[in-house]
């Protein structure tokens, strides 16, 4: 492919600074109206350049299917973040099938004078894998915004409550494990089995560990929190799940929480 006529719709023009430049370039680039211009293209690697346009291409339509959601959605910008992240990776693959589909019509062209490559054709009707793709994306990154925002929500009517409610002990004394822990006041009182003979052992059957922990917190809240964290061998997903809990009590608590260097032994 020497040189290419490319058919584009003026919007997409207008957000797409590779496609305007070639308007100064060819005195052949003819405007229909104000609706559809044709570009000629012509690059000693025109078939990168026509992959990377449709694929920039086809993100652009994709988002612009979501911009009802995206223009309501609180954390935009932390969007727009992972997604590029996220593109990135999966642009290897968008790239290989769109390459596919430019070589076919290419096969399908190659007897004529002109080879035409109609952007907005391509995007309505040809595109599905492409557009499934970028949207299951989207749509992935969209729901794990919603959660953060919902868990930052969350944090934040703790961080309230703990700062609103009179605290009923002074200093707690915890020391937590990757499968259990222990919490316990000044005199050495287990606070986990004083919280739970109050409940009926339903509520708590299949409550996760750490949830208890924030629980027993929540309701007593506590002064001063010292927290113990001994080294013991812990796999990547327990490293992981560890640190979320410890960030998450820094957040609720801040000052209150201190890492102490030992564990308490009253």
């Amino acid at each position: 492919m020497h040189c290419v006529y490319v058919d584009v719709t003026a919007e997409q023009l207008m957000h797409n600074e590779v496609l305007r430049s070639y308007l100064s370039q060819w005195e052949d680039c003819c405007l229909d109206g104000e609706k559809y211009c044709r570009l000629r293209v012509s690059d000693d690697d025109i078939e990168r350049l026509l992959v990377q346009m449709t694929v920039e291409e086809s993100i652009h339509w994709v988002l612009q299917q979501w911009r009802q959601r995206l223009a309501e959605l609180g954390n935009r910008q932390r969007f727009d973040t992972i997604l590029a992240e996220r593109l990135r990776e999966l642009q290897p693959q968008l790239e290989l099938l769109v390459q596919h589909d430019l070589l076919h019509v290419y096969h399908c062209q190659k007897d004529r004078d002109l080879y035409s490559w109609n952007m907005e054709g391509y995007l309505l009707f040809s595109a599905k894998k492409p557009k499934w793709m970028i949207e299951t994306l989207v749509q992935d990154v969209y729901q794990s915004c919603i959660e953060e925002q919902e868990r930052e929500d969350f944090i934040s009517l703790l961080q309230f409550c703990a700062s609103a409610q009179q605290s009923l002990l002074d200093e707690v004394y915890i020391t937590l494990q990757k499968d259990h822990f222990t919490m316990t006041d000044v005199w050495g009182n287990d606070l986990q089995q004083i919280y739970l003979e109050v409940l009926p052992a339903e509520e708590y059957a299949d409550v996760q560990m750490h949830d208890l922990l924030l629980s027993i917190l929540m309701t007593m809240l506590p002064d001063t929190i010292y927290l113990f964290v001994p080294e013991e061998p812990l796999s990547t997903a327990e490293q992981l799940q560890q640190e979320k809990l410890l960030q998450l009590l820094r957040k609720i608590f801040g000052r209150r929480l201190i890492i102490a260097p030992h564990a308490y032994k009253p």
